[in-house]
């Protein structure tokens, strides 16, 4: 075969494999039209339900994280390899933690396993969980000036009305529900902008689940709505949901006591509500900016009011809460900086540094070695 035979076959060879190759500006297509069959799914789901998924916003945190690795696998596609393996450890890892803190009542029924009685709830609760919920109280009297805050919350605010809450308490009912999407969001956010921001703050949300789970084992403690029928403080009732039918959002307060029957009801100290949402602001506090500042101290201290007056947490419970969230964004921050200082720093993996899968996979192999 000659010479010139031989280059007309490489030149086609060539102009076949640029043929099957797909552009920066086809992936970006195709990333827009299965992002919109994404959305289209989410809103049936919302709407309709999709099996075994019931109908409604997701709230399970298994269903969170499906649709959010879906979200980001597809905002993936035609992108850097690399985004698999900090999608594996970061979603993975989060999972792996959910995962725990969803057994902590069986582990904490077999490891406490003295019982006692609580007057009309259909189950027994450890007897370390009241003797521990004791203490606490006392500790909230203090704080509270002799009174305990929830009861004197739900003494100068709670109308007994089960079936038609007071309009001013969709706002704690709201900011309650935002327990189980905000820290999610920000995930998706920072998967959007950053995947090596993105897998810092998966990371730190992981350690702060699996700190939690760690003090739910040592330290259960039955909360308000649960000491009260124990007499251990005044009458509460148990109000965090009863705003949602405000907004016509009854199958998510369904889905939310659904799931509440089958949580670890002694799992008060500390309270990871407030935990996640001082994560929040503990986490961008040094670069947010003034006015966001007032956001981020705000967020945190409505959640607390919402989940004392609503019977969910103590004080103490509250406080201790917020310290855990800034301890694990502090020890994070030093580890990150012992493993750099010990490995070295790679380069950041963002949207904008990243290749198209193809063009990736032609520079490496162009590359020596």
């Amino acid at each position: 075969m000659s010479d010139e035979a031989t280059q007309e076959i490489a030149a086609s060879g060539a102009a076949t494999e640029a043929a099957r190759r797909i552009s920066e500006a086809q992936w970006a297509l195709i990333r827009r039209v299965v992002l919109v069959l994404f959305a289209a799914a989410l809103v049936l789901q919302i709407a309709v339900g999709i099996p075994p998924a019931d109908r409604g916003v997701p709230l399970s945190p298994y269903l969170i994280l499906v649709w959010l690795g879906a979200g980001s696998a597809i905002w993936s596609l035609g992108r850097d390899r690399r985004e698999i393996v900090y999608a594996f450890f970061g979603w993975g890892a989060l999972a792996f933690a959910i995962l725990a803190y969803s057994r902590t009542r069986s582990v904490v029924d077999n490891w406490w396993p003295a019982r006692t009685t609580v007057p009309g709830h259909p189950r027994t609760v450890p007897t370390a969980s009241v003797d521990n919920a004791r203490w606490i109280i006392a500790v909230d009297r203090v704080l509270g000036f002799g009174r305990n805050p929830t009861v004197a919350l739900q003494d100068h605010l709670y109308v007994g009305n089960k079936d038609r809450a007071p309009v001013w308490e969709a706002f704690p009912a709201l900011v309650y529900l935002s327990h189980f999407f905000v820290v999610y969001v920000v995930a998706i956010i920072q998967w959007v902008k950053d995947r090596r921001e993105w897998l810092r703050w998966t990371l730190t949300l992981t350690a702060l689940l699996f700190l939690g789970v760690i003090l739910y084992m040592l330290v259960p403690t039955a909360p308000p709505w649960l000491a009260a029928p124990l007499d251990l403080i005044g009458p509460v009732e148990r109000t965090g949901t009863r705003g949602l039918a405000r907004f016509n959002l009854d199958v998510v307060r369904s889905l939310f006591e659904k799931g509440a029957a089958s949580a670890n009801e002694v799992a008060a100290f500390p309270s990871l509500h407030t935990g996640f949402t001082a994560l929040v602001s503990a986490y961008f506090w040094r670069t947010a900016r003034p006015w966001l500042r007032a956001v981020l101290v705000a967020y945190p201290l409505s959640m607390t009011f919402a989940l004392v007056y609503g019977g969910e947490h103590y004080i103490f419970d509250c406080i201790c809460g917020g310290l855990l969230a800034v301890f694990t964004v502090w020890l994070c921050r030093r580890v990150e900086r012992w493993w750099v200082a010990r490995r070295g720093s790679a380069q950041p993996l963002n949207r904008n540094a990243s290749s198209s899968l193809v063009n990736s996979s032609d520079s490496s192999s162009a590359s020596p070695g």
